[in-house]
Formats: C-alpha cells, sequence, structure tokens
C-alpha cells in the first residue's frame, strides 16, 4: 500500500487530503465498505489486515464532520 496511514484525521481539509490520495495511488474503495472486504488488485502489495483496520478508522472519522460527504468527495473527484 502506497497511501500514508500513519495520519491523524482531525478536519474536512484532512478528510480531503486522505481521499486525495487514495484516489491519486488507485488504492479508493467505496467509503462505506469494509476494507477487509475489497477484492485489492494493486500493482504494489495489497494492504494486510493491520492496514485494513487503520484504513477502516481512518475513514470512519471522514464520515465525522458536519456538511462533508465522503462518498461523494470520491465521485466528486473521479475516484470511481
Amino acid at each position: 500500500m502506497v497511501t500514508n496511514l500513519s495520519r491523524q484525521i482531525e478536519s474536512i481539509e484532512e478528510a480531503k487530503a486522505f481521499l486525495a490520495e487514495l484516489i491519486e495511488n488507485k488504492e479508493v474503495y467505496h467509503p462505506e465498505d469494509d476494507a477487509h472486504d475489497i477484492e485489492w488488485f494493486l500493482a504494489g502489495e495489497n494492504p494486510t489486515s493491520e492496514e485494513c483496520d487503520q484504513l477502516n478508522r481512518l475513514m470512519a472519522k471522514t464520515f465525522e464532520f458536519e456538511g462533508f460527504d465522503p462518498c461523494g468527495y470520491v465521485i466528486d473527484n473521479e475516484g470511481f
């Protein structure tokens, strides 16, 4: 996995940066899905179980900000 998972998400800007990095690295998935359930087809290494746990924690944080829609952000930024 290329995306930096050792980050904190404390604002909408940080949530956008996280999602943008997933999109840029072609590691994005539907924000409401469990990372453990994704069939990963990455050019590099697929995420480990621990990385999937961290992806789930970070993705959950993106939903905590009022007025921000992570799913809409991904779609609007051509993540799918």
